[in-house]
């Protein structure tokens, strides 16, 4: 790296956690590893002195409503809109199943919980368990913060992305986005056991979005909402 301050992306993946780290000025290298949890994350962001670090998770959970955030990064996505699941409430945090989750979620919202966004609560659990309201503070030393990938690549590309991430055209279409930000990254992303391609670019993307955190440049969707526990419901971009 260098020696100027650090920050870092995170994703969840089939390994557990894919943590991108960078320099803050632009261009700098990115380095990929794979962590078996969230604090095993967290601890290695502290103990490198990092000053921000962009989580692909949601952590903030809402009550009834939805969170403002989900609404603004879907209409900022436009045709990728499904890639955003809508966050799970707060109430079904701890369901032990999904039928359990959907129960929980209609009787407080009056909406059903998608299998896919019940597949997400380990991961919240994971990382609220980790992380204080206060770490997602501005003022904190090591500012934690909710990101989506895809709403990252959107603001870094101008546009939203026009293939899914999934497929080698749309990994082709994410790298060339990246390829600017970090002079180390080739036309694909490298292998590493535990992760997938588009595990590393969403934690690539995350970590642009970490760089412009620390400098203050960062896009907040839905500012200033908290949950009932003190969480913020924000999106960085």
């Amino acid at each position: 790296m260098s020696d100027t301050p650090l920050v870092a992306g995170v994703d969840a993946a089939k390994g557990g956690w894919v943590m991108a780290t960078t320099a803050t000025t632009p261009g700098s290298p990115v380095a990929f590893s794979v962590w078996p949890s969230f604090a095993d994350v967290w601890a290695e962001a502290r103990s490198q002195g990092l000053v921000a670090i962009g989580v692909d998770m949601p952590i903030g959970l809402p009550g009834q409503d939805l969170r403002r955030s989900d609404i603004e990064a879907r209409e900022l996505l436009g045709p990728r809109r499904s890639s955003l699941f809508w966050t799970p409430p707060l109430g079904a945090l701890n369901a032990a199943d999904h039928a359990e989750a959907n129960r929980l979620s209609r009787e407080r919202t009056s909406r059903g919980l998608s299998i896919q966004a019940f597949h997400l609560l380990p991961k919240v659990r994971e990382v609220r368990a980790v992380l204080t309201p206060e770490d997602l503070s501005a003022k904190a030393r090591l500012q934690a913060a909710e990101v989506h990938p895809e709403t990252s690549f959107a603001v870094l590309a101008g546009q939203p992305m026009t293939v899914s991430k999934r497929q080698p055209a749309g990994q082709a279409e994410r790298t060339a986005a990246l390829v600017p930000e970090f002079d180390n990254l080739g036309t694909a992303p490298p292998s590493l056991p535990g992760a997938t391609p588009d595990d590393l670019l969403d934690a690539a993307a995350a970590a642009w979005t970490a760089r412009r955190i620390a400098a203050s440049a960062a896009l907040i969707l839905g500012r200033g909402e908290l949950d009932a526990t003190g969480y913020p419901m924000a999106i960085w971009a």
